[in-house]
């Protein structure tokens, strides 16, 4: 099948959801059509926003097309209104990239990576802890933007991210740099925090939040699902905190 006549013929993406056209039927994505102020871009005739192309909606909406990795293994068909959603957060064969500043690997071997070439970065990686069955524990800097977590049973990669975008004080939060597990079920994450006088963990905490996945991180803060706020004031003389999952 031929893709290229599924596709905006200006952003050159595969349409999603409505579609407009002028009155000689050139067709333009949702997007584009606010993009060129009513102007068919063919024909200089007049895209007007209530005149919709249904007849090429209907027909992307019952297609089955291949996954846009499918030349990395993937050969799952997915239905139009589905296959954003894979891509994005559920193909086992997409390419994810690393974190470290610098480094330009984009791969499906992320965990391999980060353990075999990142090992000596150890002030923002810690390698092999567990997420089932065991916690773990770090002394996270105030000016240390995330670290990375590498789970050495079910080989995924996690970033504590140490956002600055709260007043007074600071965000932390925990993403996923992989797909999420079998059946579309959610990552749950706890977080306990330390620090000011006592130093003790426990002090703040934040239960059952859900852990967002992603294919890339350059640097975004806090994802909106949830945080842990952590007041200036439990941050030590050192500039650090006690984190335990």
């Amino acid at each position: 099948m031929d893709l290229d006549a599924f596709e905006c013929p200006i952003c050159l993406s595969l349409f999603q959801g409505s579609i407009f056209q002028c009155k000689n039927g050139h067709v333009v994505c949702d997007a584009c059509s606010v993009r060129i102020h009513g102007t068919c871009p063919s024909c200089r005739e007049p895209v007007v926003g209530d005149i919709r192309c249904r007849a090429l909606e209907n027909a992307i909406a019952g297609m089955a097309l291949p996954c846009a990795f499918s030349s990395h293994g993937c050969t799952r068909l997915l239905k139009h209104g589905e296959r954003r959603h894979h891509e994005a957060s559920l193909c086992l064969h997409a390419p994810f990239a690393c974190p470290l500043q610098g480094c330009a690997y984009s791969g499906q071997l992320l965990y391999d990576h980060i353990h075999d070439a990142h090992a000596f970065f150890l002030d923002c990686v810690v390698l092999c802890f567990a997420v089932a069955g065991s916690a773990w524990r770090v002394s996270l800097r105030r000016s240390t933007p995330f670290m990375v977590l590498l789970d050495a049973v079910d080989r995924r990669v996690f970033l504590l991210l140490n956002g600055g975008d709260v007043r007074s004080g600071r965000s932390l939060s925990v993403v996923c740099l992989g797909p999420r597990p079998m059946a579309d079920q959610l990552l749950e994450y706890k977080l306990e925090v330390g620090g000011g006088a006592g130093g003790q963990p426990g002090v703040l905490s934040l239960s059952a939040c859900s852990m967002p996945c992603m294919r890339s991180w350059a640097g975004q803060q806090h994802t909106p699902d949830g945080f842990l706020f952590v007041p200036d004031a439990y941050w030590t003389s050192l500039d650090s905190v006690v984190i335990v999952n």
